[in-house]
């Protein structure tokens, strides 16, 4: 609650005025304004828009509901709670159906009309900055680490506004390298819960057998090394958001453990019988088809809906390459702010080069690419002989011991990719981190792309398997 917040009473009764402002300025409130009517009240909302209106629904003349629909005409934004007595409960559902916040029964309760208030305002306020930052997109571009101009873009500008004030669970589909984590964190930091932690879990990293005791935590002696108990991600993420990222990766068992602590909001931790009550929004992400794992019985349908309720799909990089442009500079002024390098800008014939490219690994391998040629360029505009020989459109080997990486005519991309892959891995002793570091890749992708193909290779000795 801050001080300079301004709440506007209108009822017609001056001793429900008394007695509101008598309870809010007790809670701590100082900037309180009353009118007696509907009329007044809206040429005082006209002078200065309230953060905060409670207006009485039975007034003479004009009644509360008229003067909510007026606002809503003039295209006023403001949060408003309307007074009620019992017998009109319905009328106050069906006004917050047609925008108010919240209700309150008369005579106001005061610890229900400190929580009503106080969650009133914390609404006003997270309006007010979504609309800055929904301003300060349209000028640059970006909304807090997101970056583009593309209609794709503030396609997803706008539904990521849409969502992150309520409580509904966002599920957040797109390839590899699009972005999936900054997107989740940033519904988080646009949400109510923006002070609460915001927790991530990668589904596909973590071996099915700990998955669950990470979520869930376990308790001492629940498995052989449970040495002591341990606080799981749901906990840790109370009250806040917790991202479970590749979600199609989650074992159809533990699929079943999840949606019940979804519904429920309780669970147990491994090895425990006590049950654990919390407060956490999910958001999930997946670059599987999860509708193709649905058809397949790898997913359950209900954790999918109930997941789903608001979908967000993120375009590939090679589908906005308006901003390839917007993106590189972005990454180069952070590679900047860390080594201040004499670096100008990117000559017109690298961005040229870089606009036609397809970039496969979307945003991650756009930002690796430009940090690479930041640190190649010794000073001023970064050339094309700085950008990865893929950008460039050169063919490429990957040097082994007397050997290379040799692609026969007609290799597909993801033949070469696949097999760039395993000789890297081959040449440094199966070390996924060295292997990951040498590709320009996360490590997060390079074991997406080893169950791909541990996947595709399973469905195929199962087709030659059928055969006669």
């Amino acid at each position: 609650m801050e001080p300079q917040n301004r709440i506007l009473i209108v009822d017609d009764h001056e001793s429900v005025r008394t007695g509101l402002r008598a309870a809010l300025e007790e809670f701590g409130y100082r900037t309180i304004d009353e009118a007696p009517d509907a009329e007044t009240g809206l040429q005082k909302i006209l002078e200065q828009p309230p953060d905060l209106i409670i207006v009485d629904l039975n007034l003479p003349g004009r009644s509360g509901l008229d003067l909510v629909a007026d606002l809503q005409k003039r295209g006023i934004e403001t949060t408003m709670i309307v007074l009620t007595a019992h017998a009109s409960i319905e009328t106050a559902i069906e006004a917050t159906r047609r925008g108010v916040f919240d209700y309150l029964t008369k005579p106001a309760q005061p610890d229900r009309l400190r929580t009503v208030v106080g969650r009133g305002l914390e609404r006003t306020a997270m309006r007010r900055e979504l609309l800055h930052l929904r301003r300060e997109m349209l000028r640059s571009g970006r909304l807090q680490e997101l970056v583009g101009r593309s209609p794709g873009m503030l396609e997803l500008y706008r539904m990521i506004e849409q969502v992150a004030p309520t409580t509904a669970g966002v599920l957040i589909s797109g390839e590899s390298g699009t972005g999936k984590e900054v997107i989740a964190g940033t519904v988080h930091r646009l949400s109510p819960r923006s002070a609460r932690p915001f927790v991530v879990v990668n589904c596909a990293a973590i071996p099915a057998t700990l998955l669950e005791s990470e979520l869930f935590g376990h308790e001492k002696g629940a498995f052989t090394g449970a040495t002591a108990a341990r606080t799981g991600c749901f906990e840790q993420a109370d009250g806040g958001t917790l991202f479970l990222d590749e979600i199609g990766e989650m074992s159809v068992d533990l699929q079943s453990k999840l949606l019940r602590a979804l519904e429920n909001g309780r669970f147990r931790r491994v090895g425990g019988d006590r049950e654990i009550a919390v407060d956490v929004r999910i958001v999930a992400a997946t670059n599987a088809d999860l509708k193709g794992l649905l058809a397949e019985g790898r997913f359950r349908e209900d954790l999918y809906f109930r997941l789903n309720v608001f979908g967000i799909a993120i375009p590939p990089l090679r589908e906005r390459r308006e901003d390839v442009a917007l993106l590189a500079d972005h990454f180069l002024q952070q590679h900047l702010r860390q080594k201040n390098d004499p670096i100008t800008g990117f000559s017109d014939a690298a961005l040229r080069l870089m606009e036609r490219y397809a970039w496969p690994g979307n945003v991650r391998e756009l930002r690796n690419a430009v940090h690479r040629a930041a640190i190649l360029c010794s000073g001023g505009e970064i050339l094309p002989e700085h950008l990865p020989p893929a950008v460039r459109g050169e063919e490429t080997s990957l040097p082994r011991s007397g050997s290379g990486v040799f692609l026969p005519d007609g290799t597909s991309i993801a033949e070469a990719e696949r097999m760039l892959i395993f000789e890297t891995l081959r040449t440094n002793r199966w070390n996924k981190s060295k292997a990951a570091e040498i590709l320009g890749i996360s490590l997060k992708t390079l074991y997406n792309r080893l169950n791909q193909y541990e996947a595709e290779k399973t469905e195929q000795e199962g087709t030659e398997a059928d055969q006669p």
